[in-house]
């Protein structure tokens, strides 16, 4: 006989009701889903300072010697010997390229003659004078000698005649004897005063004709010194523009003289950068395989056509470097402040620069101007100094998230 089978969903509800329960057991317990936890993200941070973002710049610059110039021929002349070859050094004075001279020669022989001459007139003529005053002296006696007379013979006419003794004629002849006198006395007085004095051959005349030829004798001199282009400083003659034979103008170039006791360096730089480099300013120069200091000298301050301004810089201990030679000079500008960060902590959403801050395990997005990034560090402002940010930012990091710190974070 067949024993009945017994359906089994009845126990199936029951276990499952068991498991429902409140009092279900420790298999119930187990079987419970618990509730989610948040976990704090590992971040490293920096703090943030206050500071000045610089940058190396490294710019071409061109050597040059410490004096470079090109002398030029005082006067016009046909060359006639050229005394310095090319790349010979010379002393100052010097002389380099002589220029015809002949007739610079004969006008200063025709001046020195017409000053000999000048100053034999006036010798002359100084001779005569001291000759004739003697005589004109003497004259001078006996005019005084004459008037003396001339006075006492008119006192004695004069008394005579007041007594009666002589008539009015003799009187007045001895009184115009006496006026006589004088008058001679006067011309003898101003001859002695006028000798030599008067007339184109007199001495005051013949000395401004011997200064006059002077003046010649010194310009002429002057004319042939010029036929001579002398170097105007110690130096090295680097090419001479003209040959024997050639005529040159007055003012035109014959030869380039450099002086190689020191070189300098001609290089641009922006507006901004020239505000940084006043004179004095120290700065690296790299030639010739070689690292050498420069101090810059001047600047013009006003930027060129291609709005750059000249800087020129002296090298130190670079008198061995080639003239003309290229260069490069590196120098520290620059190029914006504030609180400063590693430009990895900037973060960029919407096209909002900012950064992430942590303060009590959370983490706080700051939004931030950046003014300046170099090296790896970005000059920001909205930020404050001292602050811890996070760098680098990983990905996910939202504003107010559990943050915390790992190890290695300043």
């Amino acid at each position: 006989m067949t024993r009945p089978r017994w359906p089994l969903f009845p126990l199936t509800v029951c276990l499952a009701l068991t498991a429902c329960s409140p009092g279900g057991g420790e298999g119930a317990t187990r079987l419970s889903t618990p509730p989610p936890k948040t976990t704090a993200l590992a971040v490293r941070t920096v703090r943030a300072q206050e500071g000045e973002l610089t940058v190396v710049r490294t710019v071409a610059a061109t050597l040059e010697a410490g004096r470079d110039s090109n002398v030029a021929a005082q006067a016009g002349g046909t060359v006639t010997r050229v005394l310095v070859a090319e790349g010979e050094r010379v002393t100052t004075g010097q002389p380099v390229v002589q220029l015809d001279d002949t007739g610079a020669r004969q006008a200063l022989t025709s001046a020195r003659l017409a000053l000999q001459q000048a100053e034999l007139s006036l010798r002359q003529a100084r001779e005569a004078v001291q000759a004739a005053r003697p005589a004109l002296e003497a004259g001078v006696r006996a005019a005084e000698l004459g008037l003396r007379r001339a006075r006492e013979e008119a006192r004695n006419a004069q008394k005579r005649y007041d007594d009666g003794q002589l008539p009015e004629a003799a009187l007045l002849a001895a009184q115009a004897g006496e006026a006589q006198a004088e008058s001679a006395l006067a011309q003898a007085r101003n001859a002695l005063a006028q000798n030599g004095r008067a007339g184109a051959g007199s001495p005051e005349a013949l000395e401004l004709s011997v200064q006059s030829a002077r003046a010649g004798v010194t310009q002429a001199e002057t004319a042939l010194e010029r036929t001579v282009v002398r170097a105007p400083f110690a130096g090295v003659v680097v090419s001479v523009g003209t040959e024997v034979g050639e005529a040159v103008g007055q003012g035109s170039p014959v030869f380039r003289l450099v002086e190689t006791g020191e070189v300098r360096a001609r290089f641009n730089v922006t507006p901004a950068d020239a505000a940084a480099l006043a004179p004095g300013t120290r700065l690296n120069l790299d030639a010739g395989g070689q690292t050498y200091v420069a101090a810059v000298q001047r600047l013009s301050g006003v930027a060129g056509a291609d709005r750059l301004v000249p800087v020129t810089a002296r090298v130190e201990g670079g008198a061995a470097l080639p003239v003309g030679g290229a260069a490069q000079v590196r120098y520290r500008a620059a190029v914006g402040g504030g609180v400063l960060v590693p430009s990895a902590a900037l973060s960029v959403e919407g096209g909002e620069s900012a950064v992430y801050v942590v303060g009590d395990g959370v983490a706080r997005r700051v939004p931030v101007r950046v003014e300046a990034e170099a090296r790896g560090q970005v000059a920001v402002r909205g930020l404050d100094a001292g602050a811890r940010v996070v760098t680098p930012v990983p990905g996910g990091l939202q504003d107010g998230a559990r943050v915390r710190v790992a190890g290695g974070g300043s």
